[in-house]
């Protein structure tokens, strides 16, 4: 008992610790950029440029917040989810119609292949999914790349599957993907915005679901998720 209580206390250690990385690191850059503002002599260009990067960081620490009160809310979550019967292929395409400005900006091809489903679930955690998801294909697809969504309802379940063919996911990166705060440490990723917190997300809404994710990818080739979720 000892020894568990140890490897738990260990856990909430490192995740504080990521917490206060993650918090702490944009608001240096933000604090460094705007003492660099109060220079009179800079040059408009510089201005805008510093601007810029405060206006970025400070998103980040937005998205930040707003990841950890979700994953909070679920944490914490211990009466039964908010269940109400809805079009999921419905919910899907207003979801990508969200990213709607990625897809032009990147030259993206998307196609949806969606059964018309009735299902029962709680929309408002599952569209937190669908745009984990859908968001982490956009950012991950190469320029002129394509994205696929399919949606099949079966006997028991229904299956949602989201691929990309961007720049792909390594074996000993899918063992860890669902961790929190995990970001690949990879010269590919680290232009790349994040909070290491959405697959999380997306893992633990799933299981208050009872269904089931799995990862299909190879390093530089195509990456698929695979959500299954049973008919409650």
């Amino acid at each position: 008992m000892t020894e568990k209580l140890s490897e738990n206390d260990r856990i909430r250690k490192e995740l504080i610790s990521d917490v206060l990385h993650d918090f702490q690191s944009p608001l240096l850059n933000i604090k460094g950029y705007a003492e660099l503002l109060l220079d009179g002599e800079l040059s408009v260009e510089k201005r805008r440029s510093y601007a810029f990067v405060i206006q970025s960081e400070t998103e980040r620490l937005s998205s930040l917040t707003k990841q950890l009160l979700l994953l909070t809310s679920l944490d914490q979550l211990s009466s039964p989810l908010e269940l109400t019967t809805f079009s999921l292929d419905v919910q899907l395409k207003e979801t990508v119609r969200k990213y709607r400005w990625l897809l032009e900006e990147k030259n993206l091809t998307l196609s949806m292949d969606l059964d018309e489903v009735k299902f029962t679930g709680d929309p408002a955690f599952l569209e937190k999914v669908w745009e984990n998801l859908i968001s982490n294909a956009l950012k991950y697809s190469i320029p002129e790349g394509t994205i696929d969504i399919e949606l099949r309802e079966q006997a028991n379940n229904v299956i949602v599957a989201v691929s990309d063919n961007g720049i792909g996911i390594s074996k000993k990166e899918i063992e860890r993907i669902f961790d929190r705060f995990y970001r690949a440490d990879d010269s590919r990723t680290q232009k790349i915005s994040g909070t290491g917190l959405g697959l999380s997300i997306v893992q633990q809404v799933v299981k208050l679901h009872q269904g089931t994710i799995e990862v299909a990818s190879q390093n530089g080739g195509t990456t698929t998720f695979i959500i299954t979720l049973p008919k409650l």
